[in-house]
């Protein structure tokens, strides 16, 4: 082999020994050390701690020595591979075993078995070591340690989860150690010269070498905490005010973010929440999910010596502001940078603008009496669809509450930042009411505007807000041509063609009587629709905007104002003619297909255009059959989609039939749709 082929083979080993080592060696940084774990499992925990100790700094070890000494570096390799290996793999070498009480754990052998399994597993391989020194004299040796190991991994019961964790490590290490003692037996020269330097020199070395390593291994621990970081988040129903630390590991300040990034999550996710195409701000370079920040006020659980911070797990905006109520690390490493989880909907981490009475509650001294009730009251905001820059909140100063216990009535008033607070009440029982006109709601659901309950004990901190809709309001009635009342699904639509707030219920079925109100409903231009997805055999009607059309551009805009109601917006429909048609889905072989949603889209509707079949009436039983009923004359599109769950690639896929396209009155009693055996 070429000497420049050489030096290359050689240095690329080396640095993918140098690329594994730091990120084991980053990976242990940040993994929780099973401290105070006294949990059944708790020894396997600790070996495959000390696993991830060992595994970093053993390749990091050896390919520093690799620069310089190949074979010193080979021997590092193969020496410590049984410890190590015996700390990564044992700890997934058993069977998830299920007992007779429906409960099921894993189960490892017994530590001294796996010591054993361990010795007779690397017996061959340092045999096999030896062998290639010493042939005469190893082979025989080499021959019996794989006899033995032979029978015994044949008579184990343990062999099939044993030998591929420990083999898959061991191949780690004798990729390396082979490679570098065997360079080092062929005469390979080192990398760098190596040199006799005195005994303070080296030492210096040592040092200077292990003060590289840590500051290396601290930057890839950043950039694996960022790149890593990830917008999941747990069910979650909120989390109360508090002004205390929850555990050493918890982190609360204020700090403005000064670049954001995202993580391998959100740039390689097909459809994530920053590369849907159809969500607003999705793309826009100024938010990620992970930021660097620069800390504004302290409260607790930050190094003091840190300015800056990396804040992980939420949505930033670079040059906002934000309160973080997040998550250090706990890992060895990670515990002591700056590294804050924010926590989605698992925290109160938010833009500062929204954390009036956080910031309050943490600032204020408590009262004598230990309890206080806060909170804050906003006014309407307009509403702003997908990802948007934080934008100052609207406070309703001067807003009443009605306040009702143990002291009688007592109105309270939201100081210039919307805040209300009190502090001098007795425990016990109070309802909350805000005061508003007609031509407004209180809370996001229809259930908030009822008065609230809250209870005070002796030291009790009780945080209630409200936040204030527009009530504009759309009533009417739908009937039959003869009158008689019909239940209906009756939709507002934004004529804008922009989402509407998730506050409003503009999908709603009218009631028994024919009636139906729309609430809460924001200024705007609308339309009001019934069946916007066709007629279905609970409600055979045609699709029909207000008034009398079948066409948005023929429909009747309706400009809501500031809590203005409109009434009488009644709508009169034909009962259509009804149909019933037999779907026969099969493959392409002929065979049937069970338990597949037959689609309908009818024109004039917005599942018309689209090839989504969010309209599925029917699934085919095991024969592959359905029946379906198809309402009036207008055109419609029929047909089928299946969808597969790929279990190994962790997605759903959807494979769909022919297309059957003709007015409903024309299409045969008997249908046969088929299935594509591939992806469209």
């Amino acid at each position: 082999m070429r000497p420049r082929l050489k030096m290359f083979v050689s240095w690329f080993v080396t640095a993918l020994g140098f690329l594994v080592g730091f990120f084991a060696l980053a990976g242990f940084g940040m993994a929780w050390p099973p401290f105070n774990d006294d949990l059944p499992g708790w020894l396997l925990r600790w070996i495959s701690y000390l696993g991830g100790a060992f595994l970093g700094p053993v390749l990091l070890a050896g390919s520093i020595v690799a620069l310089r000494n190949r074979k010193r570096a080979g021997i590092i390799f193969l020496i410590c591979m049984p410890i190590t290996v015996f700390c990564l793999a044992y700890p997934s070498a058993g069977y998830l075993v299920w007992h007779s009480d429906g409960g099921g754990w894993f189960e490892p052998p017994e530590p001294p078995t796996a010591i054993g399994l361990t010795i007779i597993f690397f017996l061959p391989i340092f045999a096999a070591l030896l062998a290639i020194r010493y042939r005469k004299r190893a082979i025989y040796l080499f021959g019996a340690t794989v006899v033995l190991a032979g029978i015994v991994f044949g008579l184990s019961h343990w062999t099939k989860a044993f030998l591929p964790p420990f083999g898959g490590w061991s191949a780690l290490f004798l990729l390396f150690g082979l490679f570098w003692r065997g360079t080092g037996n062929r005469g390979w020269p080192s990398l760098f010269q190596p040199r006799l330097r005195p005994l303070r020199q080296r030492a210096a070395a040592f040092v200077f070498t292990c003060i590289a390593v840590l500051c290396v291994d601290i930057c890839v621990t950043l950039g694996l905490s960022a790149l890593g970081s990830s917008l999941f988040s747990g069910d979650c129903r909120g989390k109360p005010l508090f002004v205390h630390p929850e555990s050493p590991f918890h982190a609360v300040f204020t700090a403005r973010v000064i670049f954001v990034g995202r993580s391998i999550e959100a740039l390689t996710r097909d459809r994530g929440l920053f590369r849907d195409p159809h969500i607003p701000g999705a793309r826009d370079p100024h938010v990620g999910d992970w930021a660097i920040g620069v800390v504004e006020e302290r409260f607790w659980g930050l190094p003091s010596w840190s300015r800056l911070v990396l804040l992980t797990n939420f949505i930033y905006w670079k040059d906002a502001a934000y309160f973080v109520d997040g998550s250090r690390g706990r890992g060895l490493l990670t515990r002591v940078l700056p590294i804050v989880e924010g926590r989605v909907s698992c925290s109160r981490t938010k833009p500062v603008q929204d954390a009036i009475v956080d910031l309050r509650a943490l600032r204020d001294a408590p009262s004598a009496s230990g309890r206080r009730l806060i909170g804050y009251v906003r006014q309407p905001e307009k509403f702003v669809c997908g990802i948007v820059p934080p934008a100052p909140p609207k406070p309703a100063v001067g807003a009443r509450i009605s306040l009702v216990g143990p002291i009688g009535e007592r109105i309270v008033t939201a100081d210039e930042s919307g805040t209300y607070e009190v502090d001098d009440l007795p425990p016990g029982d109070y309802t909350l009411r805000l005061l508003v006109p007609d031509s407004q709601l209180v809370g996001f659901w229809e259930g908030d505007a009822l008065p609230a309950k809250v209870h005070l004990d002796s030291q009790g901190l009780v945080e209630h807000n409200f936040e204030i809709f527009w009530n504009g309001r759309i009533e009417g009635h739908v009937r039959e041509d003869s009158g008689t009342p019909v239940r209906v699904d009756v939709e507002l639509q934004n004529a804008d063609g922009n989402q509407m707030p998730g506050n409003v219920r503009s999908y709603l079925p009218s009631n028994d009587d024919g009636s139906y109100g729309i609430k809460k409903i924001p200024p705007g231009r609308y339309f009001v629709v019934l069946n916007p997805s066709g007629p279905n055999d609970r409600s055979p009607f045609n699709t029909q905007y207000y008034q009398s059309a079948f066409r948005t551009q023929d429909a009747q805009v309706f400009q809501i104002g500031e809590g203005q109601k409109i009434e009488g917006v009644n709508f009169k429909v034909p009962r259509l003619a009804e149909r019933t048609v037999q779907v026969r889905v099969n493959l392409q072989n002929g065979k049937e297909v069970p338990d597949v949603p037959v689609c309908v889209a009818y024109e004039h509707t917005r599942d018309y255009g689209t090839r989504a079949c969010t309209n599925f009436i029917a699934r085919t039983d095991r024969n592959g059959v359905a029946t379906i009923h198809l309402f009036g004359n207008s055109q419609v599109r029929l047909f089928a989609e299946q969808y597969v769950t790929d279990e190994k690639k962790k997605r759903m896929d959807t494979y769909s039939s022919n297309t059957v396209e003709s007015e409903a009155g024309k299409i045969p009693e008997k249908i046969d749709l088929v299935l594509n055996s591939s992806k469209p």
